[in-house]
Formats: C-alpha cells, sequence, structure tokens
C-alpha cells in the first residue's frame, strides 16, 4: 500500500495534473479567494475560476493553481518558473514591473485571450494594480516552455532567458489545461500573482 502512495504522489509530481497541494498551499490560496471573487465581481470578471501564483514555493514544486469558486478548492495546479531579471536565482525571484526588466510581477492580472506576437498560444496579461499597469506594454503573457517539462524534477527549475523573462511560463501539460479552461470561458479569468512566506 505505502509503495502505491509512493508512486502515485511521484506520478502527480513528475507526470501529470492534477497535482494535489498540501494544506500550506491550501491555506494562501483560502486567504485570497474571497477577495479574489469580490474582485472578479467589481470589474465583470470569472466568477467560476481564478488562477494563483505562489512564488514562495520552489519552481521545481507546481506553484500555479486553479481554483474553483463554485467548489471552493484547488481543481489543479502546475509548475510556473519565474524570470532571470534582477537578480533573482534559481531559488530567489526578485520582482519589478519596470520595461525590459526580465523579472516576475506580482499582484492581480486580468487573462486577456490576446496572444503574442511569436508565442500564439499564450495569453497576455493586463496588469489590474496601481503597480503592475504595465504589464501589457511589457508583453508578460502566460505561456509554455519545455524548458519547464525536461526541468520539473529538480528542486528549483534552473533560469533560462529564452523560456522566460518575467511571464508566467508553465509546462506544457499545464497550458494544455490552460488553453482549455480559458477559451471555453466567455469572462476574463483573474490571475493573481503573490509570494507567501514561510
Amino acid at each position: 500500500m505505502g509503495l502505491a502512495i509512493f508512486g502515485l504522489h511521484w506520478a502527480w509530481k513528475y507526470w501529470g495534473l492534477p497535482e494535489w497541494p498540501d494544506r500550506r498551499e491550501y491555506k494562501t490560496i483560502e486567504e485570497r479567494a474571497e477577495k479574489a471573487l469580490a474582485f472578479a465581481k467589481r470589474h465583470n470578471m470569472n466568477e467560476h475560476y481564478a488562477l494563483f501564483v505562489d512564488y514562495g514555493i520552489p519552481s521545481g514544486t507546481p506553484r500555479l493553481f486553479v481554483w474553483d469558486h463554485h467548489q471552493k478548492r484547488i481543481v489543479t495546479s502546475t509548475h510556473v518558473m519565474h524570470g532571470l531579471g534582477g537578480g533573482s536565482t534559481d531559488e530567489k525571484p526578485q520582482f519589478s514591473n519596470r520595461p525590459n526588466s526580465e523579472c516576475s510581477s506580482l499582484g492581480r492580472f486580468l487573462v486577456t485571450k490576446d496572444h503574442g506576437t511569436r508565442l500564439k498560444r499564450s495569453f497576455r496579461l493586463k496588469g489590474m494594480d496601481f503597480d503592475n499597469r504595465s504589464a501589457y506594454e511589457r508583453g508578460l503573457m502566460i505561456h509554455s516552455s519545455r524548458w519547464v517539462d525536461s526541468h520539473s524534477q529538480m528542486r528549483y527549475i534552473p533560469l533560462h532567458r529564452a523560456s522566460c523573462q518575467g511571464c508566467v511560463t508553465v509546462s506544457v501539460k499545464g497550458m494544455n489545461y490552460l488553453w482549455s479552461l480559458i477559451n471555453q470561458e466567455d469572462k476574463p479569468l483573474l490571475l493573481w500573482n503573490y509570494e507567501s512566506k514561510g
């Protein structure tokens, strides 16, 4: 029995969706879920699903979570790497909203159905907070990279300029899920990037 459970955990971590997060990850999202829903209502955004990225979790562990407001639970998760700008390391991201900073960005974003010029299978992000309003101008997107998939077995995904210059860069498996979910919804989803502590 123990071996079977270990095998399933290994499969969830390295190969599959959905990932089953621990209670710490649930708690950081539950603390934001009600505020996220209220924000979505105020801005005519999606009231069924929201996306949360916790950059306080090591990048080798899934840290983008799809939250279902109706079921009040995480329905899936995927890996996300961070940008390499501002002195970021594999272990510790630095954050900025400056154009050309190559840093990941915190705050709340509207996930548009606009695509990048080079990456058609992507969703451009519109900053919804005062200090991330340059997100669309910066060209920040949700997109995938095989680099994420090929390094997700490591504790920290190595920084890689060709894969991430501040975008929400997810695994190919994760993008397959997000591509279907986001495109099927009429109203745009809220994405909330944050860094949990401890």
